[in-house]
């Protein structure tokens, strides 16, 4: 799984990159009172890994909350595979009750 996420993730990454090569023109890029020209390229790469960053962050909570359930279940794991000595307070199995011979 983790070998077809990164194909997948490599594919993709060099798909934008021909893309944005191919799309090296300059552009003016407008927002409020602001202006700036820049390359294509550039606006298209830096978009790419914010959104990877984004992705990333996103995802953040629910790494977190795996990592502590798996602490959390290791723990009882131990717990349960740890030998507990008998409760003295336990009612005692009756003792054996077949005749034994008279030797």
């Amino acid at each position: 799984m983790r070998q077809t996420a990164l194909i997948a993730f490599l594919l993709l990454a060099t798909g934008v990159a021909v893309f944005a090569v191919q799309n090296a023109g300059p552009v003016t890029i407008r927002f409020g009172f602001w202006s700036l020209e820049m390359s294509l390229v550039v606006i298209i790469l830096v978009a790419a890994a914010v959104g990877a960053v984004m992705a990333s962050l996103l995802s953040l909570p629910g790494w977190f909350r795996d990592r502590r359930r798996l602490r959390q279940q290791a723990r009882e794991l131990d717990a349960l595979r740890t030998p507990r000595p008998p409760d003295p307070l336990a009612p005692k199995s009756p003792p054996d009750a077949t005749p034994r011979p008279l030797a």
